[in-house]
């Protein structure tokens, strides 16, 4: 198939190409944010309640 320039709207492997790279972009973007390691909670972070406080 030869690239033909069209003057009147986009090409349509262009739309494709872009397409690819989006979805390239999504998958590393996924990989990285699933892929690390969570940070351990701090021990500190749990909030004891006061012993002055009567239920």
């Amino acid at each position: 198939m030869r690239w033909k320039i069209s003057h009147h709207g986009h090409d349509p492997r262009q739309i494709d190409l872009l397409a690819v790279l989006a979805l390239l972009i999504i998958i590393v973007a996924a990989y990285h944010y699933f892929g690390g390691h969570p940070e351990p909670s701090s021990p500190t972070a749990f909030i004891e309640p006061s012993q002055s406080v009567r239920w």
